[in-house]
């Protein structure tokens, strides 16, 4: 994947947290392009979530699904083909060289 559909992808997916998912306190941590087994291209995208609060921070298993979904969408507005694969982690589990 080129830098700048790399950086284009990882735009699109912070100001579309910014927008949608604000409240949840959803971070990027990372976009990176991977390959999978079939020679697909797919985006690992890492968020990380506010875990201060009881969990409430990281949306429920159906906001997620609708979270990928719309991501995807929101990917493809973009020009960036690749499949979005989103991951969550704990505030409190990020290193603090990490931050």
């Amino acid at each position: 994947m080129k830098q700048q559909i790399l950086e284009r992808a990882r735009g699109t997916v912070e100001t579309f947290l910014r927008k949608r998912y604000a409240d949840a306190a959803l971070e990027v941590l990372s976009v990176n392009p991977e390959v999978d087994g079939d020679g697909d291209e797919f985006l690992w995208i890492c968020l990380k979530y506010d875990d201060a609060n009881d969990g409430k921070g990281v949306p429920d298993s159906l906001a997620r699904i609708r979270l990928k979904d719309r991501l995807r969408s929101e990917l493809q507005g973009a020009d960036v083909e690749a499949f979005p694969v989103v991951s969550f982690i704990a505030e409190s589990e990020v290193e603090s060289d990490v931050r």
